[in-house]
């Protein structure tokens, strides 16, 4: 939370860039703004103002619950906010002190981005391994069948498919689909497009094909597919993996060990919402069944493969 102790009025003088960063500036700004803010870069402007960019810094438990190894880290967040500090062209620099809700705008729009990065990098990561889940197979088939129609080259017409599909979305999967150059429509029928054209068919069976290209399709396309054509179990399982991933990417540790209760405070932290342990637990099952995490009990840790993905996807202090 932050806290203030002193008036914000009256400008901070500041005559080099040693007294901001470190020094009786950033302490100022520190006792306004809260503890955990911080000068994270200074540059000189062509007009021969400074431009101060903050950071901001706050203290998470990184403790393996197995192994009991207590660590405490400081996850930053940088170019939360940016001041200009004038320069009075008498050696010294002026700077106003920002109102702190800004700031906290800020912090909260750089987390908001992280968690983001987070979501899209485990939606790339373990899609290919919860492919194998039903519920997700099921809701995305009819992005599966016009892949199949259109691999088949068998006359299927975009009107046919529509009639025999339940799905409300089917126009938005042709399109979605035809715009990413997978499938082509000429005369209403649906065919190969470029994507298709380009690749050997003949190496992937009925289920590899499916894995493949509809793997392709999510990684290309999945903001669209999990916001705008509302298919939940896309934005589903990527929440449950990434409130244990998160700490792990963090922490720097492909074999750190959580606990459930642990990764039930990630999720609501992470999400706003509060899940039953049973619930978690559950979920964290199904992930372990298709080797997105491994579990043991009570505890998870990290599939070697999904860690690397994840991380090379996510910011880190």
């Amino acid at each position: 939370m932050v806290t203030t102790d002193v008036s914000p009025d009256e400008a901070i003088r500041v005559q080099n860039t040693e007294a901001l960063q470190g020094g009786p500036a950033e302490t100022r700004l520190k006792r306004h703004l809260g503890r955990g803010v911080y000068v994270h870069d200074v540059h000189e402007l062509p007009n021969g103002n400074l431009e101060v960019t903050l950071g901001n810094a706050s203290p998470r438990d990184l403790s393996d619950c197995r192994d009991n190894d207590n660590v405490l880290k400081f996850i930053t967040l940088r170019d939360v906010y940016t001041i200009e500090a004038e320069n009075t062209g008498q050696g010294v620099y002026l700077i106003d002190v920002p109102d702190r809700n800004a700031v906290i705008e800020g912090i909260d729009e750089r987390e908001e981005e992280i968690k983001e990065k987070l979501d899209f990098s485990m939606a790339q990561a373990i899609y290919k391994h919860v492919y194998d889940l039903p519920a997700v197979r099921t809701q995305l088939n009819p992005i599966l069948q016009i892949l199949r129609a259109a691999r088949n080259r068998r006359g299927m017409t975009v009107s046919r498919i529509d009639e025999n599909q339940r799905s409300k979305n089917t126009r938005e999967y042709i399109d979605l689909l035809s715009n990413f150059g997978y499938i082509k429509v000429e005369d209403g029928e649906i065919l190969p497009g470029e994507r298709l054209q380009s690749a050997d068919l003949n190496e992937y069976s009925w289920d590899e094909f499916g894995r493949k290209f509809l793997g392709d399709v999510v990684q290309r396309g999945y903001v669209t597919i999990r916001d705008e054509l509302n298919l939940s179990m896309l934005g589903h399982y990527q929440k449950y993996s990434g409130a244990y991933y998160f700490d792990a990417v963090q922490r720097g540790k492909q074999d750190l060990w959580l606990d459930v209760d642990k990764i039930v405070d990630n999720f609501e932290e992470l999400h706003g919402d509060r899940k039953d342990r049973l619930y978690i637990q559950d979920k964290l099952g199904e992930l372990a069944s298709v080797d997105v995490i491994r579990k043991d009990g009570d505890f998870v840790r990290s599939e070697e493969d999904i860690y690397h993905q994840v991380a090379q996807g996510t910011p880190t202090a």
